[in-house]
Formats: structure tokens, sequence, C-alpha cells
């Protein structure tokens, strides 16, 4: 096999075939569609795993909701739920309220969403989500609470660590419930994040569980339970359980479900999007099997010259299906390695400049992910392309006669 690749590689690599005819754009056509493949391909992974970091990051891999009603016993909450799932590691209570942000006549309306720090970092990764300041939910010995915000809602009112904001929340009068009254508390400004969706860092204001309980006169209830598992990825088993156990009253929603639509898009987008840039490698061998036919048929000496040494037609197949592999192998080679160029040209540009628009795609910053099982896939399929592609003149080259070689050279 080594004898016939040699040969298959002298043939290869001559005047005619690297400088004559379309070889030379037509592997340059293959090594484009290679290098566009793995860097689509690496964009894809990168969006979903980003998408599922952010959903994990900051909502926790399961979320546990009362319908209609306020939780009150957080130790028998918990100890109902470690009982239903053992694969429960931790759990952290938050709470919620739409409300308004309001700074120098400006106002927004928000998510103001209570936490119990503590317990939320062993649930939540939100330390590594802080772009400015520090992570501190605690109220000041002077009665200040603190408060830590996305980096849109900071942009949209020019807000930085240490300036302050009211949060107003409308609470129903005694009396009349279709009456409102207005309730309202200063915050000062701790961290600012990234809480990875442009929703959430356009809306969302973190705050302490105690400050939402007396900004919205809830006592010491609570809206629902973050849940950490030990393996993010049996969520969806797990969410399942605790929905049959807990029954109507409570929503459980994991990672998943927050954005199951968007997730069931980038899977269709995917495989939509390999086919269509597949389609550049189809063309790219298929234009190098023409330059190939041209080149047997320049070679029919050489040709007439192996048979008499004893090579069969499958020997001369074998030859230069070999040209089919080689070819191949080299787009793919060269093909990696540009598109991995094209993956950091990609990470540069999305830093200082908007590639991606939040409000459509959710998130406006995606980390490059190349995943080994999309390299195997692209590398495979252009090989096995490529030696399709070579088949048809190999064919043709191996039914060459003697005679008729010998008389064209």
């Amino acid at each position: 096999m080594k004898f016939y690749l040699w040969i298959a590689y002298r043939l290869l690599f001559s005047r005619q075939i690297l400088f004559g005819g379309s070889a030379p754009l037509s592997f340059v056509g293959l090594v484009l569609g290679v290098a566009a493949l793995v860097s689509s391909m690496a964009v894809m992974s990168g969006y979903e795993e980003t998408l599922k970091n952010a959903m994990t990051d900051v909502t926790g891999d399961i979320q546990v909701v009362r319908r209609g009603k306020l939780n009150d016993d957080w130790p028998a909450f918990t100890k109902k739920l470690t009982e239903i799932d053992p694969r429960i590691q931790a759990m952290a209570r938050f709470g919620y309220a739409e409300a308004v942000l309001a700074r120098q006549g400006q106002v927004s309306g928000v998510l103001f969403q209570g936490v119990e720090l503590i317990d939320l970092k062993k649930v939540l990764k939100l330390d590594q989500r802080v772009k400015s300041g520090v992570l501190d939910l605690t109220t000041s010995p002077t009665g200040q609470a603190s408060v830590a915000i996305g980096q849109g809602l900071a942009k949209r009112f020019k807000l930085s660590v240490g300036e302050k904001i009211y949060v107003v929340v409308p609470l129903s009068t005694p009396f009349d419930g279709s009456g409102f009254r207005r309730q309202s508390k200063e915050f000062v400004v701790k961290a600012i994040m990234d809480f990875g969706k442009n929703d959430w860092n356009e809306r969302l204001v973190l705050g302490d569980l105690k400050s939402l309980q007396q900004l919205t006169e809830i006592g010491d209830r609570y809206t629902g339970a973050f849940v950490k598992l030990k393996n993010r990825n049996e969520s969806s088993a797990s969410s399942l359980l605790l929905s049959e156990k807990l029954g109507y009253g409570f929503s459980v929603m994991d990672w998943n479900d927050v954005n199951r639509n968007l997730f069931e898009a980038v899977k269709i987008e995917r495989a939509v999007i390999f086919f269509v840039v597949f389609i550049i490698v189809i063309v790219a061998a298929f234009n190098m099997s023409s330059t190939l036919y041209v080149f047997i048929r320049q070679k029919f000496s050489d040709i007439a010259i192996l048979k008499t040494l004893g090579f069969s037609q499958q020997k001369i197949r074998i030859v230069f299906m070999g040209q089919g592999l080689m070819v191949g192998a080299a787009g793919v080679l060269v093909g990696y390695i540009l598109g991995y160029l094209f993956c950091l040209g990609f990470m540069f540009l999305q830093k200082y400049y908007s590639l991606i628009s939040g409000s459509v795609y959710k998130i406006d910053q995606i980390q490059i992910q190349l995943r080994l099982l999309d390299l195997l896939i692209i590398g495979f399929s252009t090989i096995a392309v490529c030696l399709i592609a070579t088949y048809s003149p190999a064919l043709r080259g191996s039914r060459i006669e003697v005679i008729e070689g010998l008389k064209d050279g």
C-alpha cells in the first residue's frame, strides 16, 4: 500500500497538476469549504454552550416555583425536594417582583429579584459574571441596601459602581384590591454584571431577599427555589420527577425549558448550515475529479507502462484513488488550520464590534467551541466525497489498454 501511495504521490505532485488547469483552484475551494464548516460549526456549538452556561449560571439547573401563592416554610420545602430526588446537591430560595427603576428622571420596568447570597453561591456561578465591582448584597450599618444590575441596564442609565438608584413596586391597598399604592427603596449599585442573556442584562436587578421582602411586605415568604444537581445533564429527568411528585401546584422548569424553542432551533440550524456549506466541498471535490480526467488522459503512456510491469486494473484504481485520498487529507488539514484562524478572527471582531444582536439572539457574545466530534465528521465526510469523486476517473484510467496507452505515448 505504501508503494501505491508513493506512486500516487509522484503522479499527483507533478507540474501538470500543481500549475495546470483548475486543480489549484479546486484545492483552494476544498480548503475554504472545510474552513467554513469548521468555523460555522464552532460558532453554532459555542452559541449553544454559551446559552447553556447562561441558563445554569443565573437560574440554576432547575427552578421550582409555587403557583398562585408564596412559600413560607423553607426548611420543610428543602427537605421535601431532597426526599423526592437525591440527585439535588444544593438549593437557594428566591423571590421576585415586577418593579420600576428610577434615577434622575429616568424610569424603566425591571425585574427585582431577591436572593440569599450565602446559599446562592452554592447553586449559581454569579461571581464569574461580575464585570465591575463586587457581588455584595449585604445591607450597610447605616441601613443602605445593595444591588447588582445587568450591564445593559447600567449602560442605559449610565450607572457605575457606587451610584444610587430607586426601586419602586406597586402594592395593593388593604381595603381595595383594585387600588395600588407606591412603595420605594433606595439602593446602591455594588456590581455590574453580565448575566449572559440580553433580556436579563436589560431588566434584572439582583438584591438581598430581605430587602425584597421588606419592599413588597411579604414577611418571610419567598417565590421559589433555584436547584443545583450533581450532573447538569440529568436536569430534564429530575425536573420531570419533581413535577410529578409536587403536583400541579408547582411549576418546575429545567435550564432547557427556559429556552426550549431556541435550543431546538439551534439543532436544526446546525444541520442546515452543515449541509449548505458542505456543498462547497462537494463542488470542489468534483471539480478536482474533472481535473483528474484530463490528467489521466495525459498519462496514458505511464499507465500503460505500469500495466506492462504487472499492475492490474484494481491496482491502477488504488493508485488514482490514493490521489483522491491525499487531496482530501491535505484539504482537511489545511482547512482545519484556516478554520481555526477564522474562529480567532471572529473572536477578535466580536470583541470590538457588535457582530451579534442581543435582542435577536438573546446573547451578544459567543465563546467559540471546537468539538472533536464536529471535526471528525467534517474530516471523514470530506475525504469520503473526495474518494467518491475520484472513483470515476480512476475507473477510466484502470480500463486503458496497454496498446492504446503506448500508441498515444
